[in-house]
């Protein structure tokens, strides 16, 4: 009887991350993936907006309150999240290059010992920390934002789906399944967040697996013999629990398509109630997914920017105490590399495929 061990996970050292980020494979597929996050972001704009149409016929036939009203307003919330999003996506772009081209160089640079030059380096580190601490709460407010969107359009699916069940014969249970299914992945996706609000730090390998999850989206097959994800630890205990809420998600996911499936099957009738909760439903898992993976993506750079920066930080201000030399100052200094420049490179890619004529045009602002 043959025994497969599990294969042992693997926890990134800074050099390690380095390249990673450096691998071309891995930044196509990360630029690939910010630009389909862009598309898929537009494209449920255009769903919100259809819908929104859809539920005006609902409302002629007065199957129930009226319901246009309140899509209308969850329709101009997420078109403002997008673009809050987009614009939060150029302030982390620009915070990772000014790290980059800035700060590191200037951290490196010898001074021959210059009190001044010293005390220079750690005021433009600190300049730069309490900025980037702004952006990074920018980030956490629009987290908290697009989770009360999720909930909202998730309970008006729930809503919609008791309506339907009401006027369905035989198929109650798999509208049911279905909006308990998308309740459980919106409270993971809640879960998971709030999680990461509370870390203060972490691990770089948790940017790689961020950086690698969002990559999912580029829909490109992985070499077998290049890193992914599924071959990464969570490091800690904070982010072991992470890293099951992940699993759960991945679990609920595949529900979902199921669960999707079975109330299609069961519920065949191409009325204007049906075709519009079938939308929703589909919107509502598309929503929350696509909003996890950029928000996730987006804190852990926070974070880890925020570790970096902290770890210069002590080390400049403790520099006669022989501290070591900080990992990102070290990989710099070796090869000139840094963790961050083909994700700010991503995030521009992210930035531009979201037109800002989608939102003047169409009058999603104002």
């Amino acid at each position: 009887m043959s025994h497969h061990s599990t294969p042992k996970l693997k926890i990134l050292s800074y050099s390690d991350a380095v390249q990673v980020f450096k691998d071309e494979d891995i930044i196509a597929n990360l630029r690939d993936a910010c630009q389909k996050l862009a598309q898929s972001s537009v494209a449920l704009m255009a769903t919100f907006e259809d819908i929104y149409n859809q539920l005006h016929s609902l409302d002629m036939q007065g199957v129930a309150p009226p319901l246009k009203p309140i899509w209308n307003t969850y329709r101009k919330e997420f078109a403002e999240i997008v673009w809050q999003q987009r614009v939060n996506a150029g302030f982390i772009s620009g915070r990772l290059k000014m790290f980059c081209t800035v700060v590191l160089p200037l951290t490196v640079r010898n001074n021959t010992g210059s009190t001044s030059s010293h005390h220079e380096k750690i005021h433009v580190l600190r300049s730069y920390m309490n900025i980037s601490s702004d952006h990074a709460a920018l980030t956490r407010t629009l987290v908290d934002k697009s989770l009360q969107l999720s909930a909202n359009i998730n309970s008006f699916h729930t809503d919609l789906a008791k309506l339907a069940s009401q006027r369905a014969n035989g198929s109650q249970r798999e509208l049911q399944e279905l909006a308990r299914k998308l309740t459980e992945l919106e409270n993971t996706v809640r879960q998971l967040v709030m999680c990461l609000h509370k870390l203060r730090h972490i691990d770089v390998t948790y940017l790689a697996i961020s950086a690698l999850r969002l990559s999912s989206f580029s829909g490109r097959r992985p070499s077998r013999t290049k890193i992914t994800h599924h071959r990464l630890a969570f490091p800690g205990p904070d982010l072991n629990s992470i890293g099951k809420l992940y699993e759960r998600l991945d679990a609920t996911q595949n529900e979902i398509v199921h669960a999707h499936y079975a109330a299609q099957v069961s519920h065949r009738r191409t009325d204007v109630l049906t075709t519009a909760r079938t939308a929703i439903a589909k919107l509502v898992s598309d929503e929350i997914l696509t909003i996890e993976a950029k928000l996730s993506f987006f804190m852990s750079i926070w974070l880890r920017l925020q570790t970096d920066c902290v770890e210069i930080m002590r080390w400049l201000e403790n520099s006669r105490n022989n501290m070591p030399t900080p990992a990102s100052v070290h990989s710099y200094m070796e090869s000139g590399l840094t963790l961050y420049a083909s994700i700010a490179d991503a995030l521009d890619i992210y930035v531009a495929g979201i037109d800002p004529s989608h939102f003047t045009a169409s009058g999603h602002r104002s």
